[in-house]
């Protein structure tokens, strides 16, 4: 097994793959012979045709790699932004905590963690981890240094950064493990039973591929599939704090990290999160959907860690005027 650490960025990396190699998914061979990269960093590359074999472009992850293939890699240009333009798109950025191995940032709404593409010119959490702690630079994912979960664009709260290459493994397996315990608040359309446990599969919408769509466990095969779409178990539990007029605000904690899981999840039981707009609708009490990641609680090194984070001023605002209306209203 070749294990070289991090390629620096428009890199192009051959290898050939050992005799006795057995046929191997390609995104699973490469993750493993670049044990500093995440399997999906690797299914971006092959999503953009960076990766050959036997000088053949591939597109599908699901590709067969042999005994004797030749695969060669594009490892993407870094990004190059301008350091007063992230100053300014990142200045919501608080750092709540922070260790030796981690730091727990405050993510304000309207902020990528991380680019979607190597075109992107948009500012992420990513740009400000750069500008401001380039020495995590060279932790996790080229692209994506320090990042070991994400948050939506629109979604404020909290997000961990890793500053060492051991809690980098640490804590990402605490997240694979569902050892990393999450809570949000959302405002949802309707009224929804007190509490409930939501256990809907959560795979890729074969129609609109922006948005994730919701599938009926029981019927995945077993290939992990319901027809030609991918799905994944998911499962949310969640809890009524307050009813308002047509509104409820609600305290979710999801056990698995699907993408959009919490979104989908709502809008599968028939309330949308508000101000959603992929899954709902535009609010005019809020200009984003209304999701805020309130807490973190994991064991590290032995040591119990607790992370709250206050309500933003949009989100308490938008409590304000339900809450005024619904007393209107009686």
């Amino acid at each position: 097994m070749i294990k070289p650490g991090p390629i620096a960025a428009d890199t192009t990396f051959s290898f050939i793959v050992p005799e006795n190699s057995k046929p191997c998914r390609i995104d699973r061979y490469i993750a493993d012979v670049f044990p500093d990269y995440s399997r999906s960093y690797f299914q971006r590359i092959i999503d953009a045709g960076h990766i050959t074999i036997n000088a053949i472009p591939t597109k599908k992850p699901s590709t067969l790699v042999n005994a004797g293939d030749t695969v060669t890699i594009q490892f993407p240009a870094e990004r190059i932004t301008e350091p007063t333009h992230v100053i300014d798109r990142t200045s919501g950025i608080v750092i709540v905590a922070e260790t030796d191995h981690f730091m727990i940032i405050h993510k304000p709404a309207n902020l990528l963690v991380h680019a979607p593409s190597s075109a992107s010119n948009a500012i992420t959490v990513v740009d400000w981890i750069r500008h401001h702690h380039g020495d995590i630079s060279t932790i996790g994912a080229t692209d994506r240094p320090g990042i070991i979960h994400r948050l939506d664009r629109e979604t404020s709260g909290l997000l961990i950064i890793t500053k060492t290459n051991y809690a980098h493994n640490i804590i990402g397996g605490l997240f694979r493990n569902r050892d990393i315990h999450k809570t949000y608040k959302a405002v949802v359309a309707g009224h929804p039973p007190r509490e409930g446990t939501i256990t809907v599969a959560i795979g890729r919408d074969p129609i609109n591929r922006i948005r994730m769509a919701a599938f009926d466990e029981n019927q995945i095969d077993e290939t992990g599939k319901i027809g030609s779409v991918k799905v994944r178990h998911a499962k949310t539990d969640y809890r009524v704090l307050e009813y308002f007029e047509n509104t409820s605000l609600v305290e979710v904690k999801p056990t698995t990290g699907r993408t959009h899981q919490i979104r989908v999840h709502m809008t599968a039981i028939g309330h949308p999160i508000i101000g959603d707009q992929l899954y709902g609708k535009k609010s005019s009490l809020i200009a984003r959907q209304a999701l805020h990641a309130e807490s973190l609680e994991f064991v590290f090194e032995g040591k119990k860690y607790l992370f709250t984070d206050n309500l933003p001023d949009d989100f308490e605002q938008l409590l304000n005027q339900l809450r005024t209306s619904t007393i209107s209203a009686q």
